[in-house]
């Protein structure tokens, strides 16, 4: 009775705020992307995750040139879970290094993210054998790419397309002939055109696949596709729909609470 008492009262007492500490990747080509690393409170090693942005010229808290945001709530939350999670400034954007347009190259992306990895890893506090990446749409593709060539053990994905960006509804139209005035056709085909499910086939380790119902920008059947095609390769695959959340898996403007401590078990 007692020590149902106590683990009852430790539920209901609110977690203790985590510390954020800004942290700097080396990345390719010379680029030195901005980080912020949210650790838990307490002694570690802790589970750890690097948080991979959508598509768009955004910060490492998802937004556009503002403090706070999506990927700064879901970070901090995360770490009051107990998972130590590193959000980053795309390059070109922010204060990470790097030409202004270099955040629509899916390409470098994609090492910038698999650099991230392996920063985190090395950190000290940081539990690398218990080491996810975690993304958000076209951030969810990127992410299945760098669980098939990183030491991570997990993968999450969070509204991510099960087609080319190219044939998502509000991408369709003109955006490829933009993109390749704007960058040149091998840019447009490395970030247009490249089919998600292959990257969900390379990456063997578990994969948790997160969508919110009521997305409006990629549909939840897409996440169906991407999990159909994984086990019907036999890899492990677990999926969450969350009723009524939008793109950024938000209902009234946050992630449920349900929605963290699933991933952050994930993770663990």
């Amino acid at each position: 009775m007692l020590i149902a008492l106590i683990s009852a009262l430790a539920l209901a007492l609110p977690a203790a705020a985590p510390v954020e500490r800004p942290v700097t990747i080396p990345a390719s080509g010379g680029v030195t992307l901005a980080a912020t690393l949210s650790v838990p409170a307490g002694p570690g090693p802790h589970p750890a995750a690097v948080l991979v942005g959508g598509f768009g010229p955004s910060s490492r808290d998802g937004l556009f040139g503002r403090a706070g945001g999506p990927y700064a709530d879901l970070a901090r939350r995360l770490a009051r879970q107990g998972i130590a999670v590193l959000r980053y400034d795309k390059r070109g954007i922010g204060d990470s290094g790097g030409d202004t347009l270099s955040w629509l190259d899916a390409r470098p992306l994609a090492r910038d993210a698999a650099a991230a990895v392996r920063l985190l890893a090395g950190l000290p506090g940081v539990d690398a054998s218990r080491l996810a990446v975690i993304g958000h749409s076209q951030g969810g593709d990127l992410a299945l790419d760098v669980a098939a060539r990183t030491p991570v053990t997990r993968v999450v994905t969070l509204a991510a397309p099960g087609r080319p960006l190219a044939l998502l509804p509000r991408v369709s139209g003109g955006a490829g002939r933009f993109l390749d005035r704007l960058t040149g056709p091998a840019v447009a085909r490395a970030t247009l055109r490249t089919d998600p499910v292959d990257d969900a086939l390379a990456a063997r380790v578990p994969a948790l696949m997160v969508h919110g119902t009521r997305d409006r920008t990629v549909p939840t059947s897409d996440m169906a596709v991407l999990a159909t095609a994984r086990r019907r390769a036999g890899l492990p695959t677990r999926t969450i729909r969350v009723a009524g959340a939008n793109h950024f898996l938000q209902v009234e403007g946050r992630v449920p609470a349900t929605t963290i401590r699933q991933i952050a078990a994930f993770v663990s």
